[in-house]
């Protein structure tokens, strides 16, 4: 997958700043994606590391990852970006940290706990997981509209019968 870094930059400064009345302002996240970059651009992973961390707990503790699942995927991309753009050969732990918490983009595989503690704050949170493709059973809605649809045909035959019953001849 090719990344952009303008696009996935402004994207999520867009995104991160608009998410929460508590967001961080678009030009702080801006500028600290700026500072990471050049750090990483520096050959120094560590302290882009400690730039991508402090926008991350930052979003994470205004629960904004909850509602906007696209967002770690943009952050993902960023963090893989900033690491295309460094000349280190060797991670830093830090940088490794950020790294190993993207999720998979399958679509049949969950987040580990350790990746839902780093995304939303919690590693028991109940957030994305399997899509059930086909209904396991019937759904509460669809059993309310069938009794509702009984009760009007059985509803509609009383009437028609008693018609029947008062008409003469």
């Amino acid at each position: 997958m090719a990344y952009d870094w303008e696009d996935d930059r402004d994207r999520f400064c867009d995104g991160a700043s608009r998410g929460h009345v508590d967001s961080p302002d678009k030009d702080w996240l801006a500028e600290k994606l700026d500072q990471a970059a050049a750090h990483a651009k520096a050959g120094n992973l560590r302290e882009a590391a400690n730039a991508l961390e402090e926008i991350r707990s930052r979003v994470v503790a205004v629960r904004l990852f909850h509602s906007w699942d696209d967002g770690i995927h943009c952050f993902g991309n960023l963090i893989n970006l900033i690491r295309h753009m460094s000349p280190e050969t060797t991670l830093p732990s830090e940088f490794k940290r950020l790294l190993d918490a993207q999720p998979s983009l399958k679509w049949d595989e969950d987040m580990t706990g350790k990746q839902k503690a780093f995304w939303y704050g919690s590693s028991s949170e109940q957030v994305g997981g399997v899509i059930q493709i086909g209904p396991a059973g019937p759904s509460p809605a669809k059993s309310g509209c069938q009794v509702v649809l009984s009760g009007l045909l059985i509803g509609c035959l009383g009437v028609v019968s008693i018609l029947a019953l008062l008409r003469p001849g």
